[in-house]
């Protein structure tokens, strides 16, 4: 493994090379995927963790949730900022009035042409005066007056509509996917692009660069892949709608088969219940590994591994940790996702190196265009098979009105961090007298199962789940009522709402089919956030244009070969 080959010097370097793929992933011109560079190395990681934390009220868009006591994220910033205050007596305390959190991106039902060319004028000024571009221009020998000339070209081309994917219809997926830091860096390798084919003699000292790091052509990577006849066919519709069960079914009734999921807590559930039924199955996560026991299940395994190994028919992973190896069905679940700023590229390396006979995808409609397009590079046809909503789903018109008395049992209310959670838990059970279970993505995976089991479980005495996003991923859950106690979520950078896909994912949990509950109810925890939830319920998440692709290790390993003399 190349990670294992580097010293620190060694990762120096590494990081070095990825800052000029990222560049010149793009000048290669991709037409069907965007490339990304990775930053994986140990320095990178401990460098981010010694980061100061900002306190917790002094974050953006922090507001303390209706009911809580507001003493208790004072003595959270205490803590972090090493004041030795004592913790004050907690007594009843009035519920404070509540104010909108601030949120610093806009809402995706906003985000049309009007708003892709404001937003692009005022990025494209902003990157005119950008010394970071500057700086990254002149590692290939762009001098400051040729960053100025070609610079005020590229802005001048851009503004007038005469560079293609900088069109105010092209950006919507860009805006509505990363926001504007993905847009910054997008702005960015367009303009490299454009020296690559309007003044090749200014970048004319990365030809051969650009040459070895071309990744154009990815389904290239693949041979053993493309001597596979492959059916492909996509299961699209809105969540609770069956098309992942259908996958699972056939995947079920075939020799051998790979799932391939977005959550290491949906994985568990499939391989959980593939062992109940009598059916062999691996495990494998980013954490966990896990044969089954042949004996205990009464079956042969299907074959041994050279070394001895059973052979199990059956695998569930995460999809970053999907075997390279033959199969007669793989279901890919989750696919709109491989448009995902940071794990979109495992999608696309699944899609382009599962040798599988038959290859089910299950997701949103919006996927459609952007994976016949890739299959298309591969001489493959698409079969699409489209599903409707298996129940009704409405958005309730009440919401709960700032007030942790109004959970009723049934309710999942939907928080985006851990504190939250737990934090919600105890307001909703001091309130209304009602049991809490709790999920979200930290959870071991026998504590997740537990979990949904006691809220699923009408006699187990737990009424209310209090969950995070993870809930969206296909998790089955007998929720009548989905209540967000916001709309936006903080992703690291900024306070953003969350897309128009993980809204509908996430409310469309209510009412889940067979569940004996006529039809599921979508609300808010309060009500100036209604309207937005409404129009977002009813709106289709923008098709997607882009595939996020990552560089082979050889790639950068070659790459790096290229700088000897960098630290």
């Amino acid at each position: 493994m190349l990670r294992l080959s580097l010293g620190e010097s060694g990762w120096h370097r590494l990081r070095q090379s990825t800052a000029f793929l990222k560049t010149l992933s793009e000048i290669g011109g991709l037409s069907t995927v965007s490339s990304r560079a990775y930053h994986t190395s140990p320095t990178c990681r401990r460098e981010k963790s010694t980061k100061s934390k900002k306190p917790f009220a002094r974050t953006p868009g922090f507001r303390p949730l209706p009911g809580s006591d507001m003493r208790y994220f004072e003595e959270e910033n205490n803590k972090q900022a090493g004041s030795a205050m004592p913790r004050p007596s907690r007594g009843p305390t009035k519920p404070p009035s509540f104010k909108p959190e601030l949120v610093s991106a806009p809402l995706e039902s906003d985000i049309d042409e009007a708003y892709a060319r404001k937003a692009r004028a005022e990025r494209l000024e902003r990157f005119l005066t950008n010394d970071e571009v500057f700086h990254r221009c002149a590692c290939f020998g762009i001098d400051r007056n040729q960053f100025d000339t070609w610079s005020a070209k590229f802005v001048d081309a851009a503004s007038k509509n005469k560079i293609e994917r900088l069109k105010p219809a092209n950006l919507l997926s860009v805006l509505a996917r990363g926001g504007m830091e993905t847009f910054d860096d997008f702005i960015v390798n367009q303009f490299f692009a454009y020296l690559a084919k309007e003044a090749p003699d200014v970048v004319k000292n990365t030809k051969f660069l650009r040459e070895i790091t071309d990744l154009r052509f990815p389904n290239e990577w693949s041979p053993d892949a493309r001597k596979v006849q492959r059916r492909i066919i996509m299961h699209v519709g809105p969540t609770n709608s069956g098309k992942t069960h259908n996958a699972l079914q056939r995947m079920r009734a075939s020799k051998s088969g790979i799932y391939c999921s977005p959550l290491r807590l949906l994985a568990h559930e499939v391989y959980s219940r593939l062992l109940a039924d009598g059916i062999p199955c691996v495990l494998i996560t980013g954490e966990d590994r896990r044969m089954p026991d042949f004996a205990e299940l009464g079956i042969e395994p299907s074959g041994y591994t050279v070394t001895g190994r059973p052979i199990s028919k059956m695998v569930s992973c995460t999809v970053e940790m999907a075997p390279n190896v033959h199969c007669h069905v793989a279901v890919i679940d989750e696919i709109q996702m491989i448009a995902d700023r940071s794990r979109g590229w495992a999608w696309t390396y699944a899609l382009l190196n599962m040798r599988a006979d038959e290859i089910h995808l299950c997701g949103e409609p919006s996927a459609v265009p952007l994976v016949k397009r890739i299959c298309a590079s591969l001489d493959e046809e698409v079969e699409v098979h489209e599903y409707s909503r298996l129940g009704k789903l409405e958005v309730s018109p009440d919401s709960l009105e700032g007030k942790w008395s109004n959970v009723q049992k049934g309710d999942c209310v939907v928080a985006f961090s851990r504190k939250d959670i737990f934090h919600i838990k105890s307001m909703i059970e001091e309130a209304t007298g009602l049991r809490c279970a709790v999920i979200y993505g930290g959870l071991p995976p026998e504590t997740r199962a537990e979990q949904a089991r006691l809220f699923n479980d009408p006699d187990s005495g737990y009424d209310v789940l209090v969950a995070s996003d993870a809930v969206g991923m296909g998790i089955n859950l007998t929720i009548n009522r989905v209540v967000f106690t916001t709309l936006s979520k903080w992703d690291g950078n900024m306070t953003r709402p969350i897309s128009v896909s993980q809204t509908r994912q996430i409310g469309g949990r209510a009412g889940r089919h067979n569940s004996g509950v006529d039809g599921g109810k979508v609300t808010t925890l309060v009500a100036s956030d209604i309207k937005n939830l409404d129009k977002t319920m009813g709106l289709q998440p923008h098709q997607l244009r882009v595939a996020g692709l990552k560089p082979p290790a050889e790639v950068i390993e070659v790459f790096s070969r290229q700088f000897p003399k960098v630290p």
